[in-house]
């Protein structure tokens, strides 16, 4: 069937066009910010209605809109900031398009206030599909100078794309993090912003020229950020791609945020004062952290990049979110490299001075106790019992002391070295597949301890554990083969056919949650010799503020006696109070002790000491975190080497996952599949 080519109707060009600037409520909000940042307001403030899709009112103090330029400001193409092709070369202002308006009068309702400090009123006029709404005109009313735009209805005759919208809260959180972006950098702008019928506002900063970036980003973000961020100015004027670049970043102490999804990075990025995307550079930084920190943190990295105006091209889309510029490539080599140094710089400063503090922390001046009975009903003969272990296993230790275990040779490689562990039930038989069912029991579940705790919630929480079990991923748990470490993080493992990256961190993390859930008021201690450190002093490696500091050791006082019989976390009772004992989860495994203050600071505000089982819950999980692997840094001095700590992560670790823990569903993100031999078959038989 022939069709005659016709040219589309200018109204049907100009709504398509529309559709591409104007894609959401957020969208409209940045291109009014940039016109009131480019009329040169000091004070901008907003207020929407039902997430946008109601109204928009946007008000500022800027230099205002004259009487003769209101019939042409929402025409497109129509601009002020532009004459000629070459001038896209040399801009200095958000807008230049002559877009926006236009767009937003065929996406809805558009009405102007204005008033030029020159004339003696303002004027308001009615805007319909880039015209002057027929029934109206541009009429005289009162007004301060500045600007005041409301679009009321926005997609009103696209009832496609009002569909498709979220609904009006998801749409106010994406204006709120545009609005929280363009506020960041103009630190000489005051923003206010507020919804439907509130009276406070979400956003307000007070907008002086003394406010430096991270002033804003304390009020906008939260100081807990602030507190692990680091600034820099990268400088490259002895290279052919000349830039500068002003950078705010997070390092490694940085622990994500309950409200940002884990593994996520907040990326904010202007190019010439222009908040833009550049997903090479985002991607780039991405990989940076992913070596650096663990795969739980959400870093936040902010940007600001001054280029020569000419190697940049701005004119990719019509929303203005794109980039591109010459010498990409090396400029992104650069700016990572830097960020990439300072932080390993900053952390391996922090890890010494940590050190220093916990001198008398290391694993070889530490003493091993057995849990002690605190249970009326507990009898003397388990406590012997206890005792004669604890005898046996140090005359076993001496015994075998000019052998170093990590020289062992395997015969088998399901043959393990490490002869038991203090909890561990030797009777625990490995289930096959044809045993899985969806009500597995713990392995912990099954082991006898001194004193029974009965309590509905932990009982629950136990409970838990066993309803929350991966099926598949404990068949893998149970049979795998340990093949080798691969960087300290992760290691390879081979279960059948198949061989897997799995990551240490996140089973470690599973597994000492379990082990505190069920080791529960039976944990043994390790004991800080011979001078337990204050936790005044360990606070303050975290934190300088003083409220804080006193809050902390004003909750640990209050649950002396609470953490002390529950998880052997043992504080003294004289002032100022120290740390004494930490507890065993297990048998000679000892954290990463410079994440202690960051242990101790995490106690205050994420465990929920108001409810039993929250507390409980969220306790075991703040432990589990400090007890997951970390790899120490290398200490000739104190017999520490890779090869040794690699070996207590094939023989004390992964024994441990393959024993005690029960997976749940969450850890398949630790688990990613590399091969399996039918694959490499087919890839030799093509050979």
């Amino acid at each position: 069937m022939n069709r005659k080519i016709q040219k589309l109707d200018e109204a049907v060009v100009n709504r398509i066009a529309a559709g591409e600037i104007v894609v959401r409520p957020c969208a409209a909000i940045k291109e009014l910010l940039e016109n009131s940042l480019d009329a040169g307001a000091r004070i901008i403030q907003i207020h929407v209605k039902q997430g946008g899709l109601k109204s928009i009112e946007i008000r500022d103090d800027g230099c205002g809109i004259s009487k003769v330029d209101l019939p042409l400001v929402c025409e497109r193409f129509a601009t002020s900031k532009l004459k000629n092709f070459d001038d896209l070369y040399h801009l200095n202002t958000y807008g230049f398009r002559g877009e926006a308006l236009a767009s937003l009068s065929y996406a809805g309702h558009v009405k102007i206030i204005s008033k030029i400090r020159e004339s003696p009123c303002a004027y308001v006029c009615e805007y319909e599909d880039e015209k002057i709404r027929p029934s109206t005109s541009i009429k005289p009313c009162a007004g301060t100078n500045g600007t005041l735009i409301i679009i009321e209805d926005l997609f009103c005759n696209n009832p496609i794309r009002l569909k498709m919208m979220k609904s009006a809260s998801e749409e106010y959180t994406r204006m709120v993090d545009c609005v929280m972006k363009m506020a960041l950098r103009n630190t000489h702008v005051s923003f206010t912003l507020k919804r439907d019928t509130q009276i406070e506002p979400d956003i307000h900063t007070d907008g002086k020229e003394t406010i430096t970036i991270l002033h804003n980003m304390k009020m906008l973000y939260g100081a807990d950020m602030v507190k692990d961020m680091y600034e820099t100015m990268i400088n490259t004027d002895d290279t052919p791609y000349k830039f500068q670049c002003k950078a705010c970043f997070t390092g490694t102490q940085y622990s994500c945020s309950s409200k940002t999804t884990p593994n996520s990075m907040t990326f904010i990025l202007f190019i010439n004062g222009r908040l833009v995307d550049c997903q090479p550079l985002k991607k780039s930084i991405q990989q940076m952290y992913a070596v650096l920190v663990n795969k739980q943190t959400s870093p936040f990295v902010y940007l600001d990049l001054i280029m020569d105006p000419t190697t940049l091209d701005v004119n990719i889309h019509p929303s203005k979110n794109e980039v591109r510029f010459l010498h990409a490539d090396p400029v992104i080599v650069h700016i990572v490299q830097a960020i990439e140094h300072i932080i390993v710089e900053k952390s391996a400063k922090q890890t010494t001075t940590t050190t220093q503090l916990t001198f008398h922390m290391t694993p070889t001046s530490m003493t091993l106790v057995p849990p002690t009975p605190k249970d009326s009903m507990e009898t003397e003969t388990v406590s012997k019992k206890i005792s004669s272990n604890t005898v046996n296993s140090t005359t076993a230790k001496k015994s075998n002391v000019n052998s170093d275990p990590s020289r062992t040779v395997r015969t088998s490689s399901r043959d393990q070295k490490l002869d038991k562990h203090r909890y561990h039930n030797n009777s625990i038989s490995i289930p096959k597949k044809s045993t899985l069912s969806s009500a597995t029991i713990s392995p912990l579940a099954s082991i006898v301890f001194p004193r029974n705790v009965k309590l509905t919630s932990l009982e629950i929480l136990r409970q838990s554990i066993s309803d929350e079990c991966d099926t598949d991923l404990l068949n893998i748990i149970r049979n795998f083969v340990y093949v080798g470490t691969v960087d300290g993080q992760s290691s390879l493992i081979q279960h059948d056919t198949q061989l897997y990256l799995v990551h240490t961190r996140h089973l470690s993390q599973e597994l000492f949650y379990q082990l505190c859930i069920y080791h529960f008021g039976n944990m043994g201690t390790i004991r800080l010799e011979p001078e337990p450190p204050s936790i005044e002093e360990l606070l303050r490696f975290e934190t300088d503020n003083e409220e804080v500091i006193e809050y902390v050791i004003d909750i640990l006082k209050e649950r002396r006696e609470m953490l002390e019989d529950y998880f052997s976390f043992v504080i003294s009772s004289t002032d100022p109070i120290h740390l004494e004992t930490l507890p065993i989860l297990l048998d000679t495994y000892v954290p990463n002790l410079d994440y202690l203050p960051q242990y101790l600071l995490r106690l205050s505000k994420e465990v929920n000491w108001t409810d039993e089982r929250e507390c409980f819950r969220t306790f075991a999980d703040e432990i589990s975190k400090f007890y997951s692997y970390r790899m120490n840094i290398y200490s000739q001095e104190d017999g520490d080497t890779e090869e040794k700590q690699h070996w207590a992560i094939e023989h004390l670790l992964y024994h441990a996952f393959k024993t005690m823990l029960v997976p749940s569903k969450h850890l398949r993100q630790a688990f990613v599949k590399l091969t399996e031999v039918q694959q490499l078959y087919k890839v030799f038989e093509r050979c």
